[in-house]
């Protein structure tokens, strides 16, 4: 049996709104629950909101000092990125002792994320060495370009396939289609089908083509609506960014989803 699509965890009203021309909105119940999650936002659990986002930011500021890549540097953006992540052990540790031909193909492959490119050629890169899978690969983007990158992982991949696009005139849709498989077997639990290559290229190319630029239309929405959420690193309104939105998705279903 095929894992499901999505889940009805959501809570009425929080949707997106087709409007005249081909544009998304945010409703109200999802623009209140994107600035609450990401306001809160807390990961690892138990961290604590204010040390959790100071740790983001910390990374955000490292990351950016290494962008003059050099095999080293750009080892050391995966490795850090990695450990964030919560990388599982063997691959953290198959990237922890990659050779130095290893660390040139990372930075290669980096260089690849940014345009005119971007992200696509610089994801599969990534994505094709040891120790890496879409989803690390994705986060590696995500710090080394904060202000258009985002991740996906199983949280934010089931929160936007689970969210409704409503329109006036025109059958609800979701919002994205990742494919997801079972974690083993037909247990209760699923996860972002990434693990062949029918799944990665399935999945990448919907990350590339409808969830990135998904995530920056509602970011940009979010702005003109003025709804900041609260930095608790910094205890400041911060307008959004992709990454935000994502943050925001994921913390949400972390604290609330099913499977």
């Amino acid at each position: 049996m095929a894992a499901p699509d999505y889940t009805t965890d959501l809570p009425e009203g929080v949707e997106l709104v087709r409007i005249f021309g081909g544009g998304l909105q945010p409703s109200p119940g999802l623009v209140d629950l994107f600035v609450r999650a990401r306001s809160a936002y807390d990961w690892p659990a138990g961290t604590g909101a204010a040390t959790s986002q100071r740790t983001i930011l910390s990374l955000e500021a490292t990351v950016g000092g290494l962008l003059a890549l050099t095999p080293t540097g750009a080892h050391a953006i995966v490795e850090q990125v990695s450990l964030w992540a919560g990388n599982n052990a063997l691959s953290h540790a198959a990237i922890a002792r990659a050779p130095y031909a290893t660390k040139v193909q990372l930075q290669n492959a980096i260089t690849l994320l940014g345009p005119p490119g971007g992200p696509g050629p610089g994801l599969d890169a990534l994505s094709a060495l040891r120790g890496l899978s879409l989803v690390i690969s994705t986060k590696v983007y995500r710090f080394c370009l904060p202000s258009i990158g985002a991740a996906v992982d199983r949280h934010a991949s089931y929160f936007f396939n689970s969210l409704d696009v409503v329109s006036s005139s025109q059958p609800s849709t979701k919002a994205t289609h990742f494919l997801r498989e079972w974690t083993n077997g037909r247990h209760a639990s699923t996860r972002l089908g990434i693990y062949s290559s029918a799944g990665y290229t399935r999945n990448r190319q919907e990350v590339t083509n409808c969830y990135l630029p998904l995530l920056s239309q509602i970011a940009g929405e979010l702005n003109k609506l003025g709804a900041r959420y609260a930095c608790a690193a910094t205890g400041l309104p911060q307008a959004w960014r992709p990454a935000d939105v994502e943050m925001a998705a994921y913390y949400w279903w972390a604290c609330n989803g099913s499977r």
